[in-house]
């Protein structure tokens, strides 16, 4: 499964970077994924049916390492389902990196409640990123807040 992850991860990588491609090889990107990403974050796969990737996010605590859509799922509601997984295991704060040039992304994640609080080049491509975050401010923290109506009981006698 990890090969056909790592597949999906680099046409979803190429087609939202072009022209730009990935430089690693796929022995390379899949050591990567089991060695490393797999140690430091929960990695969660998108299955279809037939048991095809759709896509994965990798997150690590309050921050999301990687999330990649297959390019055939893209703008169906899969990433922000990702993102509500997300939100769920760190409900106040999430933080990721996505690279300055992929404006579709950016635009999804500024969709989803993110700003841009950051700009860089701190990847392994060299390519100019921006830092995005998530918060919990106190108008969604009042919004999300459980209400509770309180019943008087009759007197007891």
């Amino acid at each position: 499964m990890a090969d056909e992850l790592v597949k999906m991860w680099r046409a979803s990588f190429n087609r939202a970077l072009a022209p730009y491609r990935n430089s690693h090889s796929i022995e390379e990107q899949t050591r990567f994924l089991l060695e490393t990403q797999s140690q430091r974050a929960v990695v969660t796969v998108a299955l279809n049916d037939d048991r095809t990737i759709m896509g994965f996010m990798a997150q690590a605590s309050q921050s999301i390492e990687q999330l990649y859509l297959h390019v055939d799922h893209q703008g169906q509601g899969l990433g922000a389902a990702f993102l509500q997984r997300a939100k769920a295991v760190s409900p106040m704060h999430l933080h990721l990196y996505t690279f300055q040039r992929n404006l579709k992304a950016r635009r999804f994640y500024q969709r989803h409640g993110f700003r841009e609080i950051g700009y860089g080049h701190e990847n392994m491509e060299g390519l100019a990123d921006v830092e995005l975050e998530w918060k919990v401010t106190e108008r969604i923290a009042a919004q999300a807040a459980p209400t509770f109506l309180a019943k008087k009981s009759p007197a007891r006698r």
